[in-house]
């Protein structure tokens, strides 16, 4: 697709009302994945020489495109995309994006057949981070490539940022997700993230391996709870959402709580 093809099309792309509003379709004469996504690189390639998309967060690696409704459709799994595009362009066109967060947490030693967490592990954020430097996060978290299951993603992020023994990883169990939308000054974010739940051996600390973590901290459940009450701003905003799905589902978050049903309607709530 030239450029000038891209600005002429572009600039004629039809504005049709959706089911849910409306919405304005790019190329959508085109025949193909190839073809969509030779359109889409030629935009994003527009929209990096205005200065929108800076050239310096270009990853240069393509990622997947499918329908919302199919969710995540991991690469290999014989589904054939809709188009590929540049993953840094991504949220400017509100293309979702999928994670995966481990929660760890122990039982109280004083009560070995008791299933209620005691104290939950918090990793704080390393410095170095390009995104939410030094806040509180999920013992594990991380984005999904479309080159792997979300197995697979949770097995390589539990080596490579909390060191966790096989053993461990094989206690994994999944939890559900958590799902949000907002607007952001590059574009709509939406972020599906596939929550996890893993119940820690006394006396295991994790440890990172790849230098994204500044420390792991095991947290009772009770300063974990006034921290998301009464500093808030101390956690990466996502994790923040994980942690009280976690504790909500684990009955550690009372029906009495100020607001604890239409904050159980947002956590439940699907984005399409």
């Amino acid at each position: 697709v030239e450029a000038s093809m891209l600005r002429s099309e572009a600039a004629a792309a039809a504005a049709g009302q959706c089911e849910n509003g409306f919405a304005v379709r790019i190329a959508p004469g085109a025949s193909g994945a190839k073809e969509r996504s030779e359109f889409a690189a030629a935009l994003v390639e527009e929209l990096v020489e205005d200065g929108v998309i800076p050239r310096s967060k270009l990853r240069h690696e393509l990622q997947d495109v499918h329908p919302f409704s199919a969710g995540f459709v991991a690469a290999g799994g014989g589904v054939a995309p809709v188009l590929r595009m540049e993953r840094a362009s991504m949220i400017y066109f509100g293309v979702p994006s999928y994670g995966v967060h481990v929660n760890g947490w122990v039982r109280d030693p004083r009560r070995p057949s008791s299933r209620e967490p005691s104290a939950m592990w918090v990793a704080t954020r390393s410095m170095s981070k390009a995104t939410y430097p030094g806040l509180l996060d999920q013992m594990v978290a991380g984005g999904q490539p479309t080159a792997l299951t979300f197995d697979e993603n949770v097995r390589k992020e539990c080596e490579e940022e909390a060191s966790l023994p096989p053993e461990v990883i094989a206690a994994i169990e999944p939890a559900g997700s958590v799902s949000y939308r907002y607007a952001t000054p590059k574009g709509l974010s939406t972020k599906v993230l596939m929550t996890h739940d893993v119940e820690m051996p006394q006396g295991l600390q994790p440890l990172c391996s790849d230098g994204e973590v500044e420390q792991f901290r095991l947290l009772p459940i009770a300063e974990v709870l006034r921290s998301l009450r009464e500093d808030l701003p101390v956690w990466k905003p996502n994790s923040a959402l994980v942690a009280i799905d976690f504790l909500v589902r684990h009955r550690l978050v009372s029906e009495s709580e100020p607001g604890y049903a239409e904050l159980v309607r947002l956590l439940r709530q699907r984005v399409s």
